[in-house]
């Protein structure tokens, strides 16, 4: 029982360091400048298994281009920034979707026409809120240390070549990948260095209690 218990809180370890949780994101994320981009909403999971309800999502000021695509069985309702209808605010599909199912909500847009000339990139947060039956994620930080209840923001990262940055994000996710397995690898193999350490003891305490 005693080694037994090792080994699980062990494995347990290494199962938390090695696993990510996934964010609700754009995919595609990366854009041009003045580009007609197709891109979604993915929605990779509920509230802790709870399933999904709805998603808002506010868009940004600087996006004023920008329509929302049905989902089938869901309702889509959208709001404007003010009473011409010309510039959309706030986007919401409403229905069910299982808490371990995963689904993409889509939207087109034109990417605003930013100067690049003198940064690398340029970055627009769209804040949603998934709502389950049970809980809530508000999806709205817009932070690197993403503090307190809210979590990341989906991103939508305008570059000067959208191809080479989706290519650079998925080897940058490739090498985080593997450094998790080889620590989940090592830590496997300290669980079996201590059932092995703790096999002589475990023989020890039963031979005592059979001799008592």
């Amino acid at each position: 029982m005693i080694f037994t218990r090792v080994i699980s809180t062990v494995t347990a370890l290494a199962l938390a360091a090695s696993s990510v949780k996934a964010h609700v994101s754009l995919s595609p994320k990366f854009a041009e400048p003045n580009q007609d981009l197709n891109t979604a909403f993915h929605v990779p999971h509920g509230c802790n298994g709870s399933s999904t309800v709805s998603i808002k999502v506010t868009v940004p000021e600087t996006i004023t281009n920008i329509t929302a695509q049905q989902v089938a069985n869901w309702t889509l309702e959208t709001t404007y920034r003010d009473s011409s209808n010309s510039s959309l605010s706030t986007i919401t599909w409403s229905g069910l979707l299982n808490g371990s199912d995963s689904l993409d909500f889509p939207i087109a847009l034109r990417v605003p026409n930013v100067d690049l000339s003198s940064q690398t990139n340029v970055t627009y947060y769209f804040p949603v809120l998934q709502t389950c039956e049970v809980g809530s994620v508000n999806w709205a930080s817009s932070s690197s240390s993403h503090g307190g209840d809210e979590e990341p923001a989906p991103a939508l990262v305008v570059v000067k070549n959208a191809t080479q940055a989706a290519a650079d994000a998925i080897a940058i996710k490739g090498t985080a990948s593997a450094t998790g397995h080889s620590a989940a690898a090592t830590d496997a193999s300290a669980a079996n260095h201590i059932h092995a350490g703790l096999l002589p003891i475990a023989a020890a305490i039963a031979a005592l209690a059979l001799s008592i």
